[in-house]
């Protein structure tokens, strides 16, 4: 009935739209009749007699034939019956339409009447009973009725408004969350439109049917086909770390993405996919290319780092030889023997000497 109401939001609303009906505003000294007003709400879903009170109403005095309701702007009056000391009204507004029916005693100083209310939210009875208790000043009652209602419109505009923001806010955040699922592979960031299937379940049907929230629900749903999409490629399956659970939401195996992808990696030597994913592929890379790399500081290239993860995951084909490796030598043997000539010399000029 609002947009961007909750159902609770929009009942606390038709109750006091039925209240507006039903009640004027507070009384001042004059020579108007001064109704008391007792009324009773009931509503399916919830508790009976809900909203019970006890109000004054102000009616003018030459509207003595009439229902005690006071004039409210933007309802009208679509039909008037009165038989008797029985009168029937019906009204439509904005919120919804009613019908009243209310029975004055002879002198018309008591009643007791219904308004039966039809909204989008569903249907409510309110009961009424009313008698004169004194006399107001119709015109001002009216003054003062009108000026709380344009305060009670206002409020709910700015809740209208502030609900609106809070909405686009919170929209916003969550497409720029459905966009970094997708950059950083982390399919959680995904929230509620992980568990969608190009919207085939029922909460992003709801999303999607819900004006404001369709925008994201659809560019939200998108960044899901992307991350499916990107998660059975070599680059987004390694960023996701072949998470399962990942696999599960884009209903792939992780066995069916390492086998569409390994083949391709040993042929193409994405070294780093294969030695994390692809034993199958990585062993005989490993066997072609790593032996001895792994206790010699003096080879380095690409294969290095591939043979060092390699061998750190298959310890039992580690070679034999890295068990012990060998210490590396800081000096060539032409070096050693100048050392060692230049050492004799030093020696024998001690002889010479005595020392």
């Amino acid at each position: 009935m609002f947009a961007g109401s909750t159902r609770e939001e929009n009942l606390k609303r038709i109750i006091a739209f039925a209240g507006l009906l039903a009640f004027g505003a507070a009384h001042a000294a004059g020579t108007d009749d001064l109704w008391e007003v007792s009324t009773q709400m009931n509503m399916a879903g919830m508790p009976p007699g809900m909203g019970a009170q006890t109000q004054q109403v102000c009616q003018e005095k030459t509207a003595d034939r009439k229902p005690v309701m006071p004039a409210r702007e933007k309802c009208k009056v679509t039909d008037y019956k009165e038989s008797g000391n029985r009168v029937t009204i019906h009204v439509t507004c904005p919120e919804g339409t009613s019908v009243i029916e209310q029975t004055f005693n002879a002198s018309r100083t008591e009643y007791k009447g219904t308004m039966k209310m039809k909204t989008r939210d569903g249907d409510m009875t309110m009961t009424m009973n009313g008698r004169k208790v004194g006399t107001c000043d119709a015109r001002q009652a009216k003054a003062a009725g009108d000026a709380q209602q344009a305060q009670i419109r206002q409020q709910v505009e700015q809740g209208q408004a502030q609900a609106k923001a809070a909405m686009a806010q919170h929209n916003a955040a969550q497409v720029a969350e459905c966009r970094a699922a997708v950059d950083t592979m982390q399919w959680q960031k995904l929230g509620m439109y992980a568990n969608c299937d190009a919207g085939g379940t029922d909460v992003c049907k709801m999303a999607l049917s819900d004006p404001n929230q369709k925008a994201s629900a659809t560019q939200c749903i998108a960044s899901r086909g992307e991350y499916c999409k990107r998660y059975q490629t070599m680059d987004g399956f390694a960023k996701a770390k072949g998470d399962e659970q990942a696999a599960k939401m884009c209903n792939v195996s992780v066995a069916q993405v390492k086998a569409a992808n390994c083949p391709r990696a040993a042929k193409e030597e994405h070294l780093q996919f294969l030695v994390q994913f692809c034993d199958a592929e990585a062993k005989p890379v490993a066997q072609a290319n790593c032996a001895g790399r792994e206790y010699t500081s003096r080879i380095r290239d690409k294969y290095t780092d591939f043979c060092l993860a390699y061998y750190s995951k298959h310890m039992d084909e580690r070679p034999a030889s890295a068990a012990s490796p060998a210490p590396a030598r800081t000096g060539s043997a032409t070096t050693d023997a100048v050392q060692q000539g230049v050492q004799q010399g030093i020696n024998k000029l001690k002889g010479l000497f005595g020392r």
